[in-house]
């Protein structure tokens, strides 16, 4: 019967060297001694699957080679070999998405669907069916999370203008507000040429009676506040229509978001 060639130690883990005249394997670390029966096929799998446990994957594909060898159908090797692959120590390890890393179209288990028994074969491809979901899984996150991001930007750009529309919307006590708050150069700036001098020329236009002094000094009032106030309005109107797109875009984006997010959850 064939017999395995190499192998770890199973008291230490060291390697093990054959010992071609006494017919033996003999560990150079600890001194324990194998024969080769303690290698041959009954023994192997319990040696793979150990060595499995221990993440000694080098060695445990040895021993999976050695079943596969004298048996190409064999489940357990076949198996095995899809374990050394992909590091795990059992198929549970599936289940931890965030750690998988392993592709469906992996040369091991597509050579497991090709040669295990038909019997074993509704396993191995619902193994294959299930890492083609995982990766649809995670193709629907992403999206979400690009969806949920360019959204988020849109909320950012929205809160803007809804800002500045905010502050275009003020009265003029908040414009009184804010001119009696401002530091004192800016404060002696403002009152000078918006009280001061007004009043300055409104004392003299009466005291002389410059009626066309008057006559220009309303109008040009008049023109100041006209003006302040249509330049409101059309602000207001322009930044009305610019937040309807935003409003729209993060309207859509809800919807696409929740519905990717529910084919994950699905998924």
């Amino acid at each position: 019967m064939t017999i395995v060639k190499s192998n770890l130690c199973p008291t230490c883990g060291g390697l093990l060297n054959i010992d071609i005249d006494k017919q033996m394997y003999v560990c150079s670390f600890c001194g324990v001694s194998f024969d080769y029966e303690y290698f041959r096929e009954d023994n192997v799998k319990e040696v793979a699957s150990k060595a499995v446990l221990r993440n000694e994957y080098g060695s445990a594909k040895d021993a999976y080679d050695f079943m596969l060898a004298k048996d190409p159908h064999d489940f357990e090797a076949l198996r095995g070999l899809f374990l050394c692959k992909t590091r795990w120590t059992d198929m549970k390890q599936m289940f931890n998405d965030s750690e998988v890393d392993v592709s469906p179209d992996e040369p091991s288990l597509l050579n497991a669907i090709d040669k295990c028994l038909p019997e074993h074969k509704a396993y191995f491809e619902k193994v294959r069916e299930a890492l083609e979901e995982l990766y649809h899984y995670r193709g629907l996150t992403a999206k979400a999370k690009s969806i949920e991001k360019k959204k988020t930007t849109a909320e950012k750009e929205l809160s803007k203008l809804k800002s500045e529309y905010d502050y275009n919307a003020r009265g003029f006590s908040d414009l009184c507000e804010e001119v009696w708050n401002a530091d004192a150069n800016t404060f002696r700036f403002i009152v000078t040429f918006t009280v001061i001098v007004p009043l300055g020329l409104l004392i003299y236009a009466l005291l002389e009676k410059q009626w066309w002094l008057l006559v220009v000094m309303g109008i040009l009032a008049v023109t100041i506040i006209g003006g302040y106030y249509l330049d409101k309005f059309f602000t207001a109107k322009t930044l009305t229509s610019r937040m309807i797109p935003f409003e729209k875009e993060i309207a859509e984006l809800a919807e696409q978001y929740k519905a990717k997010d529910a084919e994950a959850e699905e998924s």
